[in-house]
């Protein structure tokens, strides 16, 4: 028995090792298996961490895991990430597997997986990645039996579960943090119950700008009834939460072999109208726990039919209001007499036949109306689209009927606007066909706020509508310490908010006094503080306008820099603002400017101008543009006025900043004289040759040429005096700050130090020599200049002199002999 026990422990023993190892024997075999068959299905790049094989955690259950598996796109979706799946787990019961009928599985989970679905502006979405099926005829074996190999689950399980959706064609953008999802029952039976229980928070869904959800929560608890077999699915009890919104459903679902076919009803259970407001965002309603509200609700939608490519099913909505009452408990008035009713029907198939009519849309405050209805019809090819606005909104009552906080508003807007008629009429200039009449009037409008502290007053602005265009009639604001007043005209305003065509304009542009500075937050007015420049980010232009003002403006303030008598034409199309003899007069000169600034790649802004600068003060330069700071330090210490004709482009950073190895242009710079003082160059120089005259200099009137290459300054030779001496000056600048500067000068002998004025005294001839040639080399960086002196020319000039000088006294030596030795002889 003994020994029995013993044979019988080692067996037990080597089973435990068996289940413990042969997992990991066939691990690799398996996971290059998966990917082998992800990669025959999926155009995409498919990377799994691991695969992990446990006979223990789910005995006498196979534990089956696979972590880490990511989809990133290939081509137009090079390196974006479609699905990350932290894990995707289940256990399988391998005598099931054996028997060769089914294969049993406990609950399969997916979980902590994100999505980042997009579309982007030619159609193409990121997650049709399926391969095309191979063309090549396979010839099967016909076989007389039908497999019936099934695989028999118990439960669905979604665990935070996240997506990203974003739709360039549509401009819809939808965000959903975290998604718990659990479906069980019997799934071997052909007909039974499978519940469902499932909970969406952080929803948020936005078309064409409009935001309709606003972190929204989304549950549904449902028992369904299961065709398996047929794949109908019919929903018994059940609850569907839309934040506070409860609903009940009623009907089927089917999946079929080409489309989906449904029959469903949806009603709301709660009458209530507290219940609607909980759908409108925290920040237009606040505190709505607190607040006193009646009426009387009714909100209901259907589906019926099939839905397939190209077909939609018959659907449509209904939402009633009526006696709506909203009072806040701290308010002294109410909004009162709110009655909606609005409705969306679509008898099925294209699209095109949906009928929208918002047929009342009223509410008042403190006895003043407003009324709004809006009609929408053949929506997709050619909109008939009806409507009114109608009343008047006094800003200072409805601050004692809606909570304001901090925020101080008043004014009066008073609207009467109607319109009727098809957009084609527009697009085709039919405008007798389309009706679009009457004003908006805003009047006495003020707004501030603690982060708006400077607040707007509006004393006058009134607009009129016409099929063809809106016409600013006037507008007179004051913004804090700024006026700007308006005139002109919008076109093409109607195709702009039906189909998103280019909106058109004309505008004049007036104001006496602009003080940018008051824009500045209090971070980045510290950091002006510090830097003496204005951090900025970047402007993005708009793709569908196409508006042109004409500048007049007679002072900006903008940081320590003053800019007056702004006049020109600014242009605003496809992303672009380019400039038009955009002239002024700032830095103690003037400037005009032409050429444009682009946003088409937004995240590589870019510019293109062609500055034409008159008599610039150079310090007010170098302490107002940070550009010249960083390319031309030395202008800190320079003195005097400089006119230039530039032409530059560039591409921008995040703080408007020309990224400076992408700078290429060229010019010239003009002056009728400078003095550079306490520059590090002219240090170094004047210690170079021993003589402090040249720690402050002047420099005589000059003509520069240069040229920039990604960044790199090239200066063409010219001429001019330094400190009254001829020079010519030529060199570089490299795109890191490197200077490879030569100043060929002509300096008296007496300048260049004792040291070099001792050495030519002793060199015969030294007094026919006046000036020396000098060559000074500029080299190191802007901020660390190093200086040296090349004499080869001052050396080879006193060489040639000392030579002719001797040859001289050869030549007397000579003819004094002769004559002595003539004496002599005669």
């Amino acid at each position: 028995m003994k020994k029995f026990l013993k044979i019988f422990g080692g067996i037990i023993l080597v089973l435990i090792l068996l289940l413990a190892l042969l997992p990991y024997l066939f691990k690799d075999q398996i996971l290059d298996r998966v990917k082998v068959e992800m990669d025959k299905a999926v155009d995409a790049k498919i990377e799994i961490a691991d695969v992990s094989l446990s006979m223990f955690k789910s005995f006498p259950k196979l534990f089956v895991e696979i972590q880490g598996i990511s989809v990133v796109g290939k081509g137009e979706f090079e390196n974006d990430t479609l699905a990350y799946v932290g894990s995707l787990y289940t256990a399988v019961d391998l005598g099931s597997a054996i028997s060769g009928k089914q294969l049993n599985v406990g609950a399969i989970v997916l979980a902590q997986t994100k999505v980042n679905a997009l579309v982007h502006e030619s159609g193409k979405a990121n997650w049709d990645i399926s391969k095309a099926e191979s063309k090549e005829v396979v010839v099967e074996e016909k076989s007389t039996e039908a497999s019936d190999f099934k695989i028999i689950f118990e439960e669905v399980r979604v665990e935070n579960f996240a997506l990203e959706y974003h739709d360039a064609t549509l401009k819809a953008n939808l965000l959903l943090d975290d998604l718990n999802l659990n479906l069980n029952g019997d799934f071997s039976a052909k007909e039974t119950n499978l519940n469902l229980n499932s909970k969406a928070t952080g929803i948020t869904f936005d078309l064409e700008g409009i935001k309709y959800l606003n972190e929204a929560t989304l549950g549904l608890e449902a028992v369904l009834g299961a065709d398996l077999e047929n794949m109908i699915f019919n929903f018994k009890e059940n609850k569907l939460t839309l934040n506070d919104l409860e609903f009940g459903m009623t009907g089927n679902f089917a999946m079929l072999e080409d489309a989906y076919k449904m029959d469903l009803k949806l009603d709301a259970k709660k009458t209530d109208f507290k219940s609607l407001l909980s759908m409108v965002p925290e920040a237009f309603m606040k505190d709505v726990k607190g607040l006193e509200t009646s009426g009387n609700l009714v909100l209901n939608a259907f589906v019926k039919g099939e839905y397939r490519e190209n077909h939609m099913p018959a659907f449509g909505a209904e939402l009633k209001v009526a006696d709506g009452n909203i009072k806040y408990p701290d308010l002294p008035e109410t909004i009162n007499n709110i009655k909606i009713d609005a409705e969306v029907n679509h008898p099925g198939g294209d699209l095109d036949a949906l009928v929208t009519d918002v047929n009342a849309f009223h509410f008042e405050v403190a006895n003043n109306p407003i009324d709004a209805e809006i009609h929408i019809k053949t929506p997709m090819s050619d909109p008939e689209i009806s409507g009114l606005c109608k009343g008047v909104i006094d800003f200072a009552k409805i601050r004692h009927a809606i909570p304001m906080d901090s925020i101080k508003i008043a004014g009066v807007v008073t609207s009467d606007i109607s319109f009727n008629g098809r957009l084609s009429a527009i697009e085709k200039e039919e405008y007798e066909k389309f009706m679009a009449k009457g004003d908006l009037k805003l009047k006495d409008f003020e707004f501030t706020t603690p982060d708006f502290p400077q607040g707007i007053r509006i004393v006058s602005s009134v607009l009129s509508f016409t099929p063809q265009f809106i016409r600013l009639n006037s507008f007179d604001s004051r913004i804090g310490k700024s006026d700007v007043q308006l005139k002109g005209r919008l076109e093409n305003y109607i195709p702009y908010a039906l189909k998103g065509k280019t909106l058109k304009g004309n505008f004049t542009m007036n104001s006496k006094s602009f003080d940018l500075n008051e824009f500045m937050t209090e971070e980045e007015t510290t950091t002006a503080k510090t830097t003496d420049t204005i951090p900025m980010s970047v402007i993005a232009v708009p793709a569908d306008l196409d508006i042109k003002f004409i500048a007049n403006m007679q002072k900006i303030k903008f940081d320590k820099m003053l800019i007056q008598d702004v006049k020109g034409l600014i242009v605003v199309k496809n992303s672009v603002a380019k400039l038009t003899n955009l002239s002024m007069n700032m830095l103690k000169g003037q400037m005009t400017m032409n050429g444009s600034y682009s946003t088409k790649d937004i995240k590589k802004p870019n510019f293109d101008f062609g500055l034409d600068v008159k008599d610039f003060d150079i310090k007010s330069t170098y302490e107002s543009l940070s550009m010249v700071k960083e390319m031309i330090p030395m202008a800190l210490n320079c003195e005097g006025k400089v006119s230039s004709d530039l032409k530059i482009r560039s591409q921008l950073n995040e703080q408007m900043k020309p990224v400076t190895n992408t700078l290429n242009g060229k010019g010239a710079f003009h002056s009728r004289g400078i003095i550079i003082k306490d520059s590090k160059a002219f240090i170094a120089l004047a210690k170079a040759l021993k003589n402090d005259k040249y720690k402050r200099i002047s420099v005589s009137k000059f003509d520069m040429d240069f040229v920039v290459t990604n960044g790199n300054i090239i200066v063409k030779p010219f001429n001019t005096k330094i400190a009254g001496h001829q020079a010519t000056i030529y060199g570089t600048q490299s795109v890191d700050g490197k200077l490879n500067f030569t100043m060929d000068m002509k300096l008296p002998k007496e300048e260049l130090g004792s040291d070099v004025t001792k050495f030519l005294d002793k060199i015969p001839g030294n007094k026919t020599i006046d000036k020396l040639d000098v060559s000074v080399k500029i080299t190191g960086t802007t901020k660390d200049p190093k200086v040296n002196l090349d004499l080869s020319k001052a050396i080879k000039q006193a060489k040639d002199a000392a030579l002719k000088e001797l040859k001289k006294k050869s030549k007397k030596e000579l003819e004094k002999k002769a004559k002595d030795l003539f004496k002599k002889l005669f």
